[in-house]
């Protein structure tokens, strides 16, 4: 240690390099303006080493060229004082700055700034050690500065070139950097954790590092054998490890992909290379969805380009994360024709989306494929969102419009100025980000022609494709969107879909989403631990009321009714203004007073929840319940045991018994029809829904749930008659609704024309 600091103060006695080194620590301690690195762990580690790696060869170089100046007498040992001198130095500023990001959080904020705390020293020390080594050697190797700069210059492209490779040219999304670190990919998913290969990835820098040493080593004048083998050795296992890399999970390739998998199915537009577990019929459909999808999209763009779109299709989020990275993020890549996603059911929700991406890669700037300038290298992420959606064109209970205007007048509307300049779409929340961009192109591919939208494609340039600016266009899509004609429900449903703020917006997200991770561990097994959790989660969100309504359930579970009756009632009181949430609490609420017998307290509940139209789901539930406090004997008993934790056989055998004594009773008619849908038992499904559809005193919100399930049923019976029947029965009913119908009647045709 001595020697270490001895050479600390010799390179810090130069005036420049003491000047070089106070810059570079206030560098790093700036990353704590940005809320997203205040707490140690991932974001901030992320942020010291890639200062570390672009600016840290720096000081590895002038702590090599003090060495240089002395007599050679034991060249290893002067290599490996030399980095371990480096490494300190620049390990305190990293160091400084985690220290005073722990006092602040400790101080300033109720999350734990230790959450997270794995990432530090597995992305921070290897890597300063990888990049003092490297520094070292080349300033052993070289006199002047320019072949310095050169030097480190060529090593951080080389870097990133081994880093972007496996990116560009295979199917995975994480990053891999010895230098920086590791990405794992779309930074949407909230829970981080350190993966298993992190932690062979950091073995192979520290390798690197001894790599580095003993070739600084071998510079100075040791040509020992005994030096040479031990370079040959760690270049081998070097080489071994990136062999290894798609067994430890650091890289992937697209042979070793499809072996993983599994499962290979071609289409005349697709090829599905899917898990080996899915039956025919799994495959089949999806094959089939996304055929259907591609048709869409071939629409929407003028035309499908040549050659087949491969889907990478996943069991489940873990595994598409320890294969390819991002778990829960869907994602394209154009330039290589393919998409990855994870089994979402059918049809699938988000594979209309991304195989947009894919088609619109023609209209886009070489050589990715989507917006683009600076040579199609700075993408342009607004219009590539923005246009996959506006492809897309998702209909749920309310259409792209509809969602943007009632997002409008909750005041939760991005500025789609700012959204859609090329580096402004993180700015918002996701969720509303991307419906937000969607719905302001789809509203230019519908105003202004379509071909002038593709041609938008290619840079991103309103100026250019529309001689007017953005701000224009904008001002004129907010007065559209103002026109457009909202139920007092579609506000209150915008305001439940895009209250979330963005992940980096809502306090200690990382840490809740770890803590409602253990939350589903616990549950079933230790009530009392769950929570201590729960309200753990409470204090770091306060405003936040999913996390008390958990908490009232487990307190429910654990038979403590009085004490969740006294949560909800506060909660209730508290988000009174916030429809949405506020009626989670009241359903609550509904359940206790059932449980207790007070009917007329869950009636005057129920009734308040019909009255103040929420959303259509929220109607369908109150409606039930009312009913089933309206009715008696086994209708009652289906209806009631219908919302209990009863499991769904017993659930099936009440309505079943309910039916049986009553069969024209609507209600428990749409409770089995969907219960039966939900176990694809279609044709029984569509006979049962048919006696709550030809009921003229069903409400609006079941008639129209009763008729979806329905479409889907006759769908999945073969019966494409009925499907155009029902969608005619759909389109009177709204119009968002019945565009959705009309694309099962399309799914249909497909289907025949094959």
């Amino acid at each position: 240690m001595p020697e270490v600091l001895f050479r600390v103060r010799a390179v810090m006695a130069n005036r420049l390099w003491v000047g070089a080194w106070v810059a570079y620590t206030l560098l790093e301690l700036a990353l704590l303006a940005f809320p997203v690195a205040r707490i140690p762990g991932y974001e901030l580690s992320t942020g010291l080493s890639l200062i570390a790696a672009i600016l840290g060869g720096a000081f590895g170089v002038a702590f090599g060229r003090q060495e240089s100046m002395r007599v050679a007498s034991a060249p290893l040992r002067q290599a490996t004082l030399a980095t371990f001198s480096a490494a300190v130095t620049l390990l305190f500023p990293a160091a400084l700055t985690i220290i005073v990001a722990i006092v602040a959080t400790l101080v300033g904020s109720p999350c734990s700034p230790f959450i997270a705390f794995g990432f530090v020293p597995l992305l921070i020390i290897p890597s300063v050690l990888v990049v003092a080594a490297l520094g070292v050697w080349l300033g052993l190797r070289f006199r002047k500065w320019w072949q310095f700069t050169l030097g480190w210059l060529a090593i951080v492209l080389l870097s990133a070139a081994h880093t972007t490779w496996p990116i560009v040219f295979g199917p995975q999304v994480s990053a891999w950097n010895h230098l920086a670190g590791f990405l794992p990919g779309p930074l949407y998913d909230e829970e981080l954790r350190v993966p298993a290969a992190l932690l062979w990835f950091r073995a192979g820098s520290v390798l690197l590092a001894v790599f580095a040493v003993l070739g600084a080593a071998r510079t100075v004048g040791d040509r020992s054998p005994a030096v040479r083998r031990a370079m040959v050795t760690a270049a081998l296992v070097l080489f071994g490890l990136e062999l290894a890399g798609p067994t430890l999970g650091f890289r992937m390739s697209d042979d070793a992909l499809a072996a993983r998998l599994g499962g290979r199915t071609e289409g005349k537009n697709i090829i599905l290379m899917h898990p080996r577990g899915m039956t025919p019929v799994e495959v089949g459909r999806a094959l089939g969805d996304l055929e259907f999808r591609f048709g869409q999209i071939a629409d929407f763009v003028g035309g499908a380009p040549e050659g087949k779109v491969t889907v990478w299709w996943y069991r489940s989020a873990e595994q598409k994360q320890r294969l390819v990275g991002a778990a829960q993020t869907q994602f394209a890549k154009p330039w290589r024709r393919e998409i990855h996603i994870n089994e979402l059911g059918f049809p699938h929700p988000v594979a209309k989306h991304e195989l947009a991406h894919a088609l619109l890669a023609p209209l886009g700037a070489r050589p990715f494929g989507v917006t683009a300038r600076l040579f199609g290298l700075s993408p342009h992420v607004g219009v590539i969102e923005g246009m996959a959606v506006a492809a897309d064109n998702p209909v749920d209970e309310l259409s792209l419009h509809e969602w943007t205007a009632a997002m409008k007048k909750q005041s939760m509307l991005p500025d789609v100025r700012t959204l859609l300049e090329p580096q402004g779409f993180y700015s918002a929340p996701a969720s509303r980000a991307y419906t937000t961009a969607g719905s302001f192109l789809r509203w230019l591919g519908e105003a202004r022609g379509s071909a002038k939208l593709r041609d938008l494609y290619r840079d991103g340039d309103f100026a250019r494709v529309y001689g007017v600016e953005l701000g224009v266009l904008a001002t004129e899509w907010e007065q559209f969107l103002d026109a457009v004609p909202l139920e007092p429900e579609a506000v209150n449903q915008a305001f439940a879909r895009f209250r979330r703020g963005s992940l980096f917006d809502r306090p200690c997200a990382r840490e809740v989403a770890r803590l409602s991770s253990e939350v589903a561990q616990l549950s079933a097994e230790d009530g009392p631990a769950a929570l201590v959790v729960l309200s753990r989660c409470e204090v770091l969100q306060p405003e936040e009321p999913a996390h008390v309504l958990s908490r009232a359930s487990m307190l429910r579970r654990l038979g403590n009714d009085d004490e969740a009756r006294r949560l909800l009632e506060k909660l209730a009181e508290r988000v009174k203004e916030a429809p949405s949430s506020w009626a989670d609490a009241a359903l609550a609420l509904v359940d206790l007073a059932i449980v207790r017998g007070d009917d007329d307290a869950a009636r005057a509940l129920l009734t308040q929840l019909i009255e103040k139209r929420i959303s259509p789901s929220i109607d369908r539930t109150a409606r039930v319940r009312l009913r089933s406090l309206d009715s008696e004997g086994p209708v009652r008993v289906a209806l009631t045991r219908y919302f209990s934790t009863d499991a769904d056989v017993a659930q099936v055998h009440f309505l079943e018994v309910a039916r049986a004594a009553q069969p024209s009773e609507p209600f428990v008619a749409y409770l089995l029809g969907r219960k039966l849908h939900q176990k694809e038992a279609f044709a029984p499904a569509l006979e049962v829904l048919e006696v709550t559809r030809a009921d003229p005193g069903v409400p609006a919100s079941i008639r129209r749930e009763t008729i979806r399930l329905m479409i889907e049923a006759a769908y999945g019976s073969g019966d494409c008659a009925r499907v155009t029947q029902l969608a005619d029965d759909a389109k009177a009913l709204s119009g968002p609704f019945g565009a959705k119908a009309r694309d099962w009647v399309e799914r249909c045709g497909m289907r025949g024309a094959n």
